[in-house]
């Protein structure tokens, strides 16, 4: 098995395992699709853009407005001008995200005290910085809309 199909199978099975390691502190929580929005926002001082967010997380802009109206008909984010560019608008944390946020955090926590155990910090980064590479350069061969791939 070659390291494409190895990591394709890996990135799979952790991904799977992990949603479903996060769906156990998600059971009585609304926001399962989209706590990675509330952590983005806090992480900006509890305010973006919504083309910020977009950018962050990789979402089309047609995909987000219906995520962020969810989200503020939930109760979790509000909507505001943004004065320093009038044709973007503001999405703020409300008390109510900033509490569940909480609760994210604890979530990550508990992942952290738990599921790297055996795992060194130095091996944590390592592989955090070689996904980040990996999703740049795959940014980088999407973004020229083509894929050479030579048989």
């Amino acid at each position: 098995m070659n390291f494409g199909e190895e990591f394709s199978l890996q990135l799979k099975l952790a991904n799977k395992a992990y949603h479903q390691y996060l769906n156990t502190f998600f059971e009585q929580s609304d926001i399962r699709q989209h706590y990675q929005i509330i952590i983005q926002l806090s992480r900006f001082g509890g305010k973006m853009t919504q083309k910020k967010l977009c950018e962050n997380l990789n979402i089309e802009r047609s995909n987000m407005a219906p995520i962020i109206d969810t989200l503020q008909d939930n109760g979790y984010v509000t909507r505001a001008i943004n004065y320093k560019d009038r044709r973007g608008r503001l999405v703020l944390l409300t008390e109510k995200g900033n509490k569940v946020l909480e609760g994210l955090e604890n979530t990550f926590q508990h992942f952290e005290d738990n599921v790297t155990q055996g795992i060194t910090w130095q091996e944590m980064y390592n592989c955090l910085r070689v996904l980040k590479v990996i999703n740049t350069n795959l940014g980088d061969i999407l973004s020229m809309k083509k894929v050479d791939i030579a048989v």
